[in-house]
């Protein structure tokens, strides 16, 4: 009997260890995902306020600068002056401004909305395309061909930026009837296109040279970050045509690169 106790015992003991040796790495691992999830809320708390102070002051500080240059440029137009290097270069001064609104309204909505962090460009592309508005009727669609691959979020973010910046230039300066915007994944690269059917224009000279206007060169810059090649077609009455092309070795050296910049949070 004594030793059916003893064996008992042993049992009992041997399950209470096995039990604690599973209890004791299921207790570390939910406390070390509070503790992420709470680093992870501290980092949302601060990009919503970073978000609030962009939006209550760089805003109001822009918009105070255009209404002053606007006010300039009509003095300048009620004098006859609008032809004078003064003049040029406050309507110089006013593109660069509104550009500036731009960039900033999207980094503060990219602050506010945490959904926006994602991996798929086609959702992420998807998401900034239903943001456009226009008081014209402009039919955009959104393509994909191949098999979609997940990319860093930092990468989405400039591809996004990219399709998007394409999408509002030809809302506001083509007057096209329809957008197209296609993504092809292939074996080793990615391939980005955004076309349109509108007017387009006449471009003698390297985009990047035309005087007040930033988009073009920022795209190009976004697309030199992330090792791709960046083309634009156009010509007057047959529409514009900006294609992106990175390869995928490109693109992880690209987030090797970037990884400096979330190791802060903690996670």
């Amino acid at each position: 009997m004594n030793i059916d106790f003893d064996i008992k015992q042993s049992w009992y003991l041997y399950l209470a260890v096995v039990l604690f040796c599973i209890w004791v790495p299921v207790y570390l691992f939910r406390r070390h995902v509070q503790q992420m999830k709470g680093r992870i809320g501290i980092v949302l708390e601060e990009r919503s306020r970073i978000a609030r102070e962009c939006h209550d002051t760089l805003m109001a500080g822009f918009a105070a600068i255009s209404w002053q240059l606007e006010a300039t440029a009509k003095i300048f137009k009620d004098g006859a002056l609008d032809a004078t290097p003064a003049a040029k270069s406050c309507e110089l001064a006013r593109s660069m401004v509104s550009h500036c609104q731009a960039e900033a309204r999207r980094i503060i909505w990219d602050l506010r909305d945490t959904n926006e962090v994602t991996s798929l460009l086609s959702q992420a592309l998807r998401r900034a395309i239903s943001a456009n508005h226009s008081q014209r009727k402009i039919v955009t669609t959104l393509d994909v061909e191949g098999e979609e691959i997940p990319l860093a979020p930092g990468c989405v973010h400039h591809l996004v930026c990219i399709g998007q910046e394409a999408v509002t230039n030809a809302m506001r300066h083509a007057e096209p009837n329809n957008i197209a915007v296609h993504l092809k994944y292939e074996v080793d690269a990615l391939s980005l296109s955004i076309q349109d059917d509108g007017c387009g224009f006449h471009l003698p000279h390297m985009p990047a040279s035309r005087p007040g206007h930033f988009g073009i060169a920022v795209m190009e810059e976004r697309a030199r970050k992330l090792g791709g090649t960046f083309r634009l077609q156009t010509s007057d009455g047959m529409g514009t045509e900006v294609a992106v092309k990175v390869s995928f070795n490109a693109v992880q050296q690209a987030v090797n690169q970037e990884h400096h910049v979330i190791r802060w949070i903690g996670v």
